[in-house]
């Protein structure tokens, strides 16, 4: 995968909690911030397919064993 550089602006007591926290663990703010941004995605999509499928009708276990004889 090719990279690209994001800039972005922090609150200074962020970016102070951000370095420490991974210093602490021995991250790369990079990694950190990647994997952050990737989860936060994940999550977002999640939800949409969920608020898109919620008014689907249930079908339960019972009624699709029952349909595959």
């Amino acid at each position: 995968m090719r990279s690209a550089t994001l800039s972005t602006v922090l609150s200074e007591d962020i970016k102070k909690v951000v370095t420490a926290f991974c210093k602490k663990r021995g991250l790369k703010i990079q990694h950190f911030v990647e994997e952050a941004l990737i989860e936060r995605l994940e999550d977002q999509i999640d939800v949409e397919a969920y608020e898109n499928r919620r008014s689907e009708e249930n079908v339960s276990l019972e009624a699709v064993l029952k349909n595959r004889k």
